[in-house]
C-alpha cells in the first residue's frame, strides 16, 4: 500500500519508524494475496450465476394435427449480454420449438421432419417409447458437411397438450 501526499513518501517514513521496510512489505504481500483471493471468488461467483437457470424443460407436449403430431418443447435461454453488468445479472427468456412428427411412437428419422422453406433440414433422429422421447437432432448443412446439434437435444416426458 503506497501512502502519498504531494511529494512525501509516507511508506518510507513508516518503514523507518517500524524498523525497516520488511514489516510493511509483509503486510503488503498479505493484502495482495487477500485481494487476489477476493478477485478469484468474484470470478467464480460470476461464472456460477451466468451458467445457472438455463436448459430445457423435462416435459414436452404433443397434440394431433391432421395425420401428424405437433410436439412442443420449451426451455430457458440466456439473453445475449453486450456489457458486463447484463452478463452478471443473468437474465433469461423462454424459448420454444415446435416440430411436426409423422407418428408419436418409434424412431423418426430427422429427414422425415418437415421444416419451413429456407431453413436447414434435420439430421439425426427422435425416438419415442411410451411417454419418453429422446431427441438427437442436428441441422444438416449439406453444403459445408457440418452438423450442428440442436440445443433441444435430450430426454423428455411426453404429455398431451391441454
Amino acid at each position: 500500500m503506497i501512502l502519498s501526499f504531494g511529494s512525501f513518501d509516507w511508506d518510507g517514513i513508516i518503514a523507518d519508524r517500524v524498523g525497516g521496510a520488511q514489516p510493511i512489505s509483509i503486510i503488503m504481500r498479505a493484502q495482495k494475496q487477500a485481494m487476489a483471493r477476493l478477485v478469484i471468488a468474484l470470478c467464480c461467483a460470476t461464472i456460477a450465476v451466468a451458467c445457472s437457470g438455463t436448459g430445457n424443460d423435462e416435459h414436452a407436449y404433443f397434440t394431433k394435427h391432421g395425420q401428424s403430431y405437433r410436439v412442443e418443447m420449451k426451455g430457458r435461454r440466456r439473453l445475449l449480454a453486450h456489457d458486463p453488468i447484463s452478463a452478471v445479472l443473468g437474465r433469461t427468456y423462454e424459448d420454444r420449438l415446435t416440430i411436426e412428427l409423422p407418428t408419436i411412437e418409434g424412431v423418426i428419422d430427422g429427414s422425415a421432419i418437415p421444416v419451413p422453406p429456407g431453413h436447414l433440414r434435420y439430421a439425426g433422429r427422435v425416438a419415442i417409447t411410451g411417454r419418453k422421447m429422446k431427441v438427437d437432432l442436428y441441422y444438416d448443412d449439406r453444403s459445408g458437411n457440418a452438423k450442428v446439434a440442436l440445443p433441444w437435444n435430450g430426454e423428455y416426458t411426453l404429455d398431451l397438450y391441454r
